[in-house]
């Protein structure tokens, strides 16, 4: 049975929201990081956590390269300490959205985030998007009066960001820095790294996708990698991603990584699906060349014999575009 659906994880997760719980785990974060963290893991870990799930630690190195965080373990991550700033969804890959992940990060210094709230619970805790939605469902399904870690929990249980009492499981970071140690859990594996280019993409997506870390736009075609990726669909390490003939950051003209409308589609050949590719292709098993933007410049200009990609019907005089260039062969035009 899965780690997040156990009677232990879920005495573990209840656990951690105790000061004691921070206080054991934030002492195996330092036993961790040392040459050989298994006597204090021995230690401080409650007795049925002993032997049951992995305990991993991802370096500084380790991330800063790119690596994955292993499903179902207990994994510490110790970010670089040249990370001046970087956001959730991108040390994780974004897959929140569709992974429940959950994680803790602990303070520099424990010992005084500890004396200065005694009452509270020291460090910062993150869910992913999917896990803050699952636990909104066990809330709207069990409604039951008894708070615990998985069930009734409300907007302000999950989204708070003032410490207080009643904020108990909160989502709180959204923004990680250089030095910062954290404790992650995952369902699934996720990607995670750091992003030297600023570029959305983060290392070890980057090593997935072949594009280059330490340059926002990889293939010159205009756009970021990540806005290629994550956003348009588009390929980070190929100009022209569909083949149509015109680079994937003159379709995109406002080069936002979303097909707006009055663009054509970096991921379709031919956005109108009037049969003819959007730029200027080769066809009849590469004798002929057609297209409808045939200087490819992402501009309709028809006194240039062009067809408009965003249309099937150009000049609007009720003959489709494909059937023109029809006419236009059998005719025997020279630039159909």
């Amino acid at each position: 049975m899965h780690p997040f659906n156990t009677h232990k994880t879920r005495a573990f997760l209840q656990k951690a929201t105790g000061a004691l719980g921070v206080l054991c785990l934030g002492l195996v974060v330092y036993g961790f990081s040392q040459e050989d963290p298994t006597p204090l893991q021995g230690r401080l870990l409650p007795r049925h956590m002993r032997h049951q799930t992995e305990w991993v630690t991802l370096s500084a190195d380790d991330i800063r390269t790119g690596t994955t965080v292993p499903q179902d373990k207990n994994v510490v991550i110790h970010l670089p300490e040249e990370i001046e700033r970087i956001t959730r969804k991108v040390l994780f890959g974004r897959r929140g959205d569709t992974i429940r992940y959950w994680g803790y990060c602990f303070p520099h210094n424990l010992d005084e985030a500890a004396y200065n709230r005694r009452n509270g619970f020291p460090g910062e805790l993150f869910l992913s998007e999917a896990e803050r939605e699952a636990r909104r469902h066990k809330m709207i399904t069990e409604r039951r009066r008894t708070f615990s870690v998985f069930k009734n929990l409300t907007d302000a249980d999950l989204n708070e960001t003032q410490r207080g009492p009643k904020a108990r499981i909160r989502h709180q970071k959204e923004v990680f820095t250089g030095g910062t140690s954290c404790f992650v859990m995952t369902q699934r594996p996720i990607p995670i790294g750091t992003d030297e280019d600023g570029d959305g993409l983060n290392s070890a997506e980057e090593r997935n996708h072949r594009s280059d870390p330490n340059i926002q736009d990889s293939d010159s075609d205009g756009i970021h990698d990540g806005l290629e990726v994550y956003r348009m669909g588009s390929n980070p390490i190929i100009s022209d991603t569909d083949g149509d003939g015109i680079p994937d950051g003159i379709e995109d003209a406002n080069r936002n990584g979303k097909f707006d409308s009055g663009e054509t589609n970096p991921t379709e050949w031919d956005t109108d699906r009037d049969g003819l590719c959007d730029g200027l292709c080769k066809v009849n098993k590469g004798q002929d060349l057609r297209g409808e933007d045939k200087n490819r410049n992402g501009l309709y200009e028809p006194d240039k014999n062009e067809y408009n990609p965003r249309t099937v019907d150009s000049d609007g005089d009720g003959v489709l575009d494909e059937h023109e260039v029809y006419l236009c062969v059998l005719a025997g035009g020279d630039d159909c």
